[in-house]
This record gives structure tokens, sequence and C-alpha cells, in this order.
């Protein structure tokens, strides 16, 4: 009886941290940068946690510390920011999200990519 009890207890578990880790990958919203010659392409579709959450993303591109462009968006449960712009090549990128939930500010996620 105990092993089994142990048993429904492992399993049970195991089930409850795959659903967090599930919220968690649903939660994330990674920016993306690409590029179409040195036209470069960024762009972020972050969805809360809750469709009832206000969300609000700020994407902003940076050539090392200088800054380049930024694009703005706010929405309930979700967000899409989207954003064009003129780089040079050959020069690195770092595109940074920035976005609160309700209102509560969230750490900021980046990526770079070079511009060929």
């Amino acid at each position: 009886m105990k092993r089994r009890m142990f048993s429904l207890a492992a399993l049970l578990l195991l089930v409850l941290s795959i659903s967090v880790q599930a919220v968690q990958l649903r939660a994330a919203g990674n920016p993306n940068l690409s590029f179409n010659g040195t036209t470069a392409n960024c762009y972020v579709n972050y969805r809360s946690a809750s469709t009832s959450d206000k969300v609000s993303a700020t994407l902003t591109l940076y050539q090392g510390n200088t800054y380049v462009d930024s694009w703005s968006g706010s929405g309930t449960g979700s967000v899409f920011v989207s954003g064009q712009c003129a780089v040079k090549g050959g020069k690195s990128y770092t595109l940074t999200l920035s976005y609160s939930v309700n209102g509560t500010a969230k750490p900021s996620v980046s990526v770079s990519n070079t511009c060929p």
C-alpha cells in the first residue's frame, strides 16, 4: 500500500511540474531579430499566463550601446509588437524586450544578431 501511494504521489508531482513548465513556456515572449539586406525586422508575440492580464511591451533596437529605434504596443492577454528600420551591414545589433503585466515590470529579454 505504501509503495502504491508513493508511486501516485511521484506521478502527481511529475504532472504538476510539467504543467508549470507549460505555463512558463506559454508566458515567454522571446524577441525576434532578423535582417533582409540592410533592413532589420523586429517582432515579439507575448502571451500572458492569463487572458485577462493587461500587458504592454516595448522593443528597442541597439547597435552596441547606441539606440537605433523602438516600437511599443499593449493588449489584454497578449500583445504583438513589430517594426522595421534601416541598419548597416556587418554590424551587430541587440533587440531588447521590456514588458509589464498588470503594471508590474518584468525582467527584460534580449537577442543579438549581426547584419550580413
